[in-house]
């Protein structure tokens, strides 16, 4: 499906959007990798919505800017994108990194959040359930604990890695170490406001995730009222990627209820 790109100013900041399809608004967060990129999966979603697929801030093409250390600086970022876009609700889909901004943007804003879609979202910690540790590991390393099938993994390296890729990679992961190394990929305080979420929503795992654990999915499940947790076989911690197919039925059958 054809898609756009386009660049908005968002509170001073020059924001890279891309979006396609029609219809109901769905803001999909994309994880701590793969900003910039238009996926299958984003074809999927589009062919039931109007998908909304921006960069976050210090990611991708979207700017960084000087202030931004702290997450709920994003949270803010995409309520201002939603006004931006004269938009007063709309469903959100996050993944990992993504799925954490999601989760604290429903928490802070229930009443902008249509539907909500987690699929592996970082941001909580679950005792005694260990976490996989990507600041002490090159992307190259880190991608096989990403898939269950470690040839979806390689499929999403380029063929060579050129001085603009690279330092692209380098520029996110010194923004993701400004947000998410300490504490290290959780929010102390998420798991207690995560009780103000009052959009239905749906939580996604994979069952061999061994990135974040399934016991991860099951504390969301239980502390956002009313979600429902569905796993999804040989599949690691990238689901859309993963197992795109499955993913797709999943939310648009989830998105389609009234």
């Amino acid at each position: 499906m054809s898609h756009r790109s386009e660049f908005l100013t968002i509170g001073g900041v020059r924001t890279h959007l891309q979006h396609g399809g029609g219809g109901a608004p769905v803001l999909v967060l994309h994880p701590e990798y793969c900003g910039n990129m238009w996926h299958p999966y984003l074809d999927g979603l589009a062919a039931h919505g109007r998908v909304l697929a921006p960069d976050h801030l210090g990611f991708g093409n979207s700017e960084r800017p000087d202030w931004l250390d702290a997450m709920d600086d994003l949270v803010l970022h995409y309520a201002d994108l939603l006004t931006a876009l004269d938009l007063p609700r709309a469903a959100v889909v996050g993944t990992s990194f993504g799925g954490w901004i999601a989760a604290a943007f429903a928490a802070t804003y229930p009443e902008r959040v249509s539907a909500l879609i987690l699929i592996g979202a970082a941001g909580l910690k679950v005792d005694g359930v260990a976490r996989y540790d990507l600041f002490l590991n090159s992307f190259e390393d880190t991608l096989p604990h990403l898939f269950h099938d470690p040839v979806r993994a390689t499929q999403l390296l380029p063929a060579e890695y050129g001085p603009e890729l690279i330092v692209r990679g380098y520029h996110d992961a010194t923004t993701l170490a400004r947000l998410a190394w300490n504490p290290y990929f959780y929010d102390p305080k998420l798991e207690r406001r995560l009780a103000r979420i009052s959009a239905p929503t749906l939580v996604v795992w994979g069952k061999q995730d061994t990135f974040l654990p399934l016991a991860y999915g099951e504390a969301y499940a239980r502390a956002i009222p009313g979600a429902v947790l569905r796993t999804v076989a040989d599949c690691g911690h990238f689901v859309p990627f993963e197992q795109t197919a499955a993913f797709v039925r999943l939310a648009t059958d989830f998105l389609a209820q009234p």
